[in-house]
């Protein structure tokens, strides 16, 4: 696609409801598409919801092989023995985990013909490049078949899967790749990342999506559930 008519995708995109992010989170990735695209690897989003982002990624990236990556059948386990171990996890917790599980599962409950539509409905569909990969990121990732990512997005909403996407997928990241977080506004999630990065010896640090300005994940800065924006994202080096 033409990268003058990215815009104008982003707009129907988030007009029709088919991504949660908002439009200045594809312009992130916009606004660093150059960089991105100057090295190898494939483009990965793990937890795709109805694919709208998937799909603005495949347009893209023309060049790239696509990954899709998703359970299409509602969250991975939450209030799980990992959860446990955090200094937040208490009786209260679980309830309103447990509650969030059950309404949430049937707007975040996507089949993945519903996906392949949307991928139609915006001019792609599955092949070589396009891949849709079904199940659980604990049970798919370990077994993908990518040797190199350009961009990782991590959107699975929850502590335990967002290691082990990051378990999986991160050593395959090329140096200069872009690895998106778009869950540092859910506590699960947050505690996912920053307890990774701490065991990996990463500076807890990631990039602001609004003006791509550096952030401590020590402190709190946005108006959300964990002080972080969603969407934040760091460049691997």
């Amino acid at each position: 696609m033409d990268l003058n008519k990215i815009p104008e995708l982003i707009n129907k995109i988030t007009e029709e409801n088919y991504s949660m992010a908002d439009k200045e989170l594809f312009n992130t990735v916009l606004r660093n598409y150059k960089s991105i695209n100057a090295i190898q690897g494939d483009i990965i989003e793990c937890g795709v919801w109805r694919g709208g982002f998937s799909v603005f990624l495949s347009h893209l990236f023309v060049d790239r092989k696509i990954w899709v990556c998703d359970s299409f059948g509602g969250f991975q386990s939450f209030g799980d023995a990992d959860y446990k171990k955090l200094t937040y996890f208490d009786e209260e917790t679980e309830q309103l985990t447990e509650r969030f599980q059950k309404e949430n599962d049937l707007v975040m409950n996507i089949p993945l013909r519903y996906v392949k539509g949307v991928f139609k409905y915006f001019g792609l569909v599955e092949n070589e490049r396009i891949n849709f990969v079904k199940g659980f990121v604990n049970k798919t990732l370990p077994n993908i078949k990518i040797d190199k990512i350009a961009l990782l997005r991590v959107d699975v909403d929850g502590y335990s899967p967002t290691r082990e996407v990051l378990d999986n997928l991160y050593h395959k990241v090329e140096k200069g790749g872009m690895v998106i977080f778009d869950d540092l506004c859910l506590v699960e999630s947050a505690e996912g990342v920053k307890d990774w990065m701490i065991e990996k010896n990463l500076p807890l640090e990631v990039h602001n999506p609004y003006d791509d300005t550096i952030y401590s994940l020590k402190d709190k800065i946005a108006d959300s559930e964990t002080g972080y924006h969603t969407g934040s994202y760091i460049i691997k080096k």
